[in-house]
């Protein structure tokens, strides 16, 4: 049993009426309680704040201080706030009972008393209360607990930001002294160590830029540059990016993208860039024979709704001037590597999360990729999805809001804005 529980319960009675204390007293007392007595409101106070009693039994036909004035004086105390008060009143009317609530009574009883039953109705009062307090108590810790825990989230962003940021200055250093090193007179061993020292270099930066990234997302600090852009020139440079490293594994990449579709766009390219690095870069890594396609269509949805969030509502991109339609521009990149089973779909667009330890040990990452390009879309206001079986290959797909240029300098001839 709690320390509360081995307490004394105690109550405060307050009547101006003396028979009335004395029947209040004998049926508590006789109940084990502990009782203190006050003869009108403003001594009731006064008692109140010196003896700090489980429950006040308060009378409202008073001298000077009625039962009502009471009650609010003493719910203004520190301690009084939610101590349960239990108005006495002879009156039966509905209005002095609603004028009782409306002072803040927990609850009320009539007079004559009954000792027994007001045992009993003070006693699972004060039960009830001690209850309440407990998950106030309960909830208070737990709100100091999510507090502590967003502070922890909110420190930690920073570190990684600190840290990342200083790791990325030097990393830069080591990158460039490699290239101006490679650029001299080197033997073979000489030139192998150095493109090791570069590709290894390049592999850490692109980790410590993943969690610098990660963190000012987490931290909410990471605004959307809008620019125009040429989607086909973009394109080419994400696969450009791929292109060599595919052809020395034998993989055939692709890339189609609809004739419907407009070339001249708005948005933030280096996000959308990254994005599709990030998908390219993984089939890429988890395919070792086959091909690669990557694929941009538009789709429009007339209600509004995207098959990739299960049908939930897209607003369209600020600025867009689809008032009563939402279209889409859906990109995929499909490849027929290693695939993922199904229960490890949702787990490895979390932070840190892989769909098998064994790839981590294999292929490498830090698992925050995935985690990175769905919280990019969905700042975009767009969504992404996968479907994959082990041994079948893979698909990530994701839609953002079209919203077409109005550069009329990157629309090939004869054409007009979307």
């Amino acid at each position: 049993m709690t320390p509360e529980e081995h307490k004394t319960p105690s109550v405060l009675i307050v009547d101006d009426d003396r028979m009335i204390r004395i029947v209040a007293r004998e049926a508590l007392e006789s109940a084990g309680w502990t009782v203190e007595e006050a003869v009108n409101g403003r001594d009731a106070v006064t008692a109140f704040q010196r003896f700090h009693p489980d429950l006040v039994l308060l009378d409202v036909m008073m001298p000077e201080l009625d039962g009502f004035a009471a009650c609010k004086a003493i719910r203004q105390l520190p301690d009084g706030a939610h101590t349960p008060v239990l108005i006495m009143t002879g009156l039966t009317d509905y209005d002095s009972i609603a004028q009782a609530y409306e002072a803040g009574a927990t609850d009320f009883v009539t007079k004559p008393l009954h000792g027994l039953l007001l045992t009993h109705r003070i006693r699972y009062i004060v039960q009830s209360n001690r209850i309440s307090q407990e998950l106030r108590t309960s909830q208070a810790s737990l709100a100091q607990a999510r507090d502590a825990a967003l502070e922890g989230t909110r420190l930690k962003s920073e570190f990684l930001a600190t840290v990342s940021h200083e790791l990325r200055t030097p990393m830069n250093g080591i990158l460039g002294m490699t290239d101006l090193l490679r650029d001299t007179s080197l033997t073979s061993e000489q030139r192998d160590y150095a493109d090791t020292i570069r590709a290894s270099g390049e592999i850490l930066l692109s980790t410590i830029n993943d969690i610098l990234d990660f963190s000012k997302i987490e931290s909410g600090h990471f605004p959307l540059h809008h620019v125009d852009f040429d989607l086909s020139r973009l394109l080419d440079d994400v696969v450009g990016v791929f292109a060599e490293r595919a052809q020395r594994n034998g993989i055939t990449l692709l890339s189609s993208v609809h004739a419907q579709v407009p070339t001249a766009l708005r948005g933030d390219r280096h996000r959308l860039h990254q994005v599709l690095s990030n998908l390219l870069g993984n089939a890429v890594k988890f395919t070792e024979q086959g091909e690669i396609t990557v694929g941009v269509n538009m789709e429009e949805r007339r209600n509004g709704r995207d098959p990739l969030r299960d049908g939930t509502p897209v607003a369209p991109m600020p600025g867009s001037k689809h008032a009563d339609r939402i279209v889409l521009l859906h990109f995929s990149v499909a490849d027929t590597g290693i695939g993922i089973a199904r229960e490890a779909h949702a787990r490895i667009f979390q932070p840190f999360g892989q769909a098998d330890g064994s790839n981590t040990r294999k292929y490498g990452g830090a698992g925050l990729g995935l985690a990175i390009c769905k919280q990019l879309l969905e700042l975009m206001g767009g969504v992404i999805g996968v479907e994959s079986e082990p041994g079948r290959g893979s698909v990530f797909h994701f839609t953002v809001p079209e919203h077409s240029s109005a550069d009329s300098s990157l629309r090939p001839r004869g054409t007009a804005a979307a």
